[in-house]
């Protein structure tokens, strides 16, 4: 099980990966990103080598990892299952 709501990265050399994970994301911050030195993908390679050295929260460095992936335009959106529907519809009456 994934500590966080798994996001599908493609990386520039075409390659998906899956990351739900601090560990997997610093997985993906060794592939092939658009601009390695973009102020958000060195704030997220901080964050996240904080995050496994045990000094920074793990929701912490994993939000600023999805935020770099976002703005790099390397996250791949996925419709919302049903299943998540049916959990919105039963928490709000």
């Amino acid at each position: 099980m994934t500590a966080f709501m798994p996001i599908t990265l493609r990386f520039c050399d075409n390659k998906t990966m899956l990351v739900g994970s601090v560990a997997d994301a610093e997985t993906a911050l060794r592939q092939q990103w658009p601009d390695k030195t973009a102020p958000s993908y060195l704030d997220a390679a901080r964050l996240v080598r904080l995050a496994i050295e045990g000094t920074c929260r793990p929701s912490t460095a994993f939000e600023a990892f999805s935020k770099a992936a976002r703005q790099q335009g390397i996250f791949v959106a996925r419709p919302r299952s049903r299943a998540h529907e049916w959990l919105d519809a039963a928490a709000n009456p």
